[in-house]
């Protein structure tokens, strides 16, 4: 069930549970967890600007479409863009230009004042009041906020599945795709295949595509976001050698619900039994899955 409740400034949730949670933890990828949690209701709120329309995503909004299909075919630049923007706030990231998740997280120092998680909040953070700033925004923070999680948190699939069934003539992938991003009319593939079809004498397939650009993407709970995340953590925390349990990562969503001072446990996933959580993890084990061949 959804909290229903306004997501606190994010100053309030950095407590003595959420202080706790991390001891033990390599210091980047405790605050990267930490953002990543904190990141699951602003996500929830985007996509219901998705649905109602506030927010779209087509040709005109984004800057580089080159760059963003890119990220479409090749989860590996988007997974190394999407951390590199993020362990590049950090004073131990500076210095490693073509870095190892792993070999950061080694690295020693404290974090100085006004650097980590509270500023990286302030200026990465791409859904804050929905206003997208789609210029000085990196493009692999819009596009893991906007295409991947809710593809996995809408569709239990990864962006890069869709796109291959969908530049192979699947109907069905492409709906999803379009509901999402209208930008994809653009993308080569899937403009080749239109023009394929033309010239087969099956316009009416395109016709049909045409006709999803109006309908809006589906409802998706405020649970569904936060699983989708919390894969995302362990995922993130696989890459640095580190794995993350699944207790811990609950345990996370929980403490900073009582640093925001909304209780004891997530409204959402908190009181969850430690098996069907864990569950729910693995049934999302594909969050980075490999992309398919073109």
């Amino acid at each position: 069930m959804d909290s229903g409740k306004t997501q606190a400034d994010f100053s309030l949730v950095q407590g003595q549970a959420t202080s706790t949670w991390k001891q033990g933890v390599e210091p980047l990828l405790a605050e990267i967890s930490l953002l990543q949690a904190y990141n699951s209701e602003p996500v929830f709120h985007a996509l219901n600007a998705i649905r109602s329309g506030e927010i779209v995503i087509n040709q005109t909004s984004i800057p580089n479409l080159k760059d963003w299909f890119s990220y479409y075919k090749n989860h590996n630049k988007l997974f190394r863009n999407f951390i590199g923007c993020i362990a590049s706030y950090f004073p131990w990231g500076k210095t490693n230009k073509q870095f190892g998740f792993k070999d950061i997280l080694t690295e020693d120092g404290p974090i100085p004042q006004g650097c980590g998680v509270e500023g990286l909040f302030e200026t990465f953070t791409p859904i804050k009041n929905l206003d997208l700033d789609w210029e000085s925004t990196p493009s692999s923070i819009l596009f893991t906020f906007l295409i991947w999680v809710p593809c996995n948190s809408l569709f239990g699939e990864n962006p890069p599945t869709l796109l291959y069934r969908a530049r192979h003539g699947d109907i069905k992938a492409a709906r999803k795709l379009i509901q999402l991003d209208k930008s994809i009319f653009y993308e080569s593939g899937i403009a080749r295949k239109m023009l394929q079809w033309q010239l087969e004498g099956r316009s009416d397939l395109t016709t049909e595509l045409g006709g999803y650009l109006g309908e809006p993407i589906p409802e998706a709970s405020l649970q569904q976001i936060k699983l989708t995340w919390a894969r995302f953590i362990q995922d993130t925390s696989i890459r640095a050698g580190e794995k993350l349990t699944a207790p811990k990562i609950q345990a996370l969503f929980n403490a900073i619900t009582q640093d925001s001072g909304r209780g004891l446990q997530d409204p959402d996933i908190g009181g969850m039994s430690p098996e069907a959580f864990a569950k729910a993890l693995n049934r999302r084990k594909n969050f980075w899955q490999l992309s398919p061949s073109k």
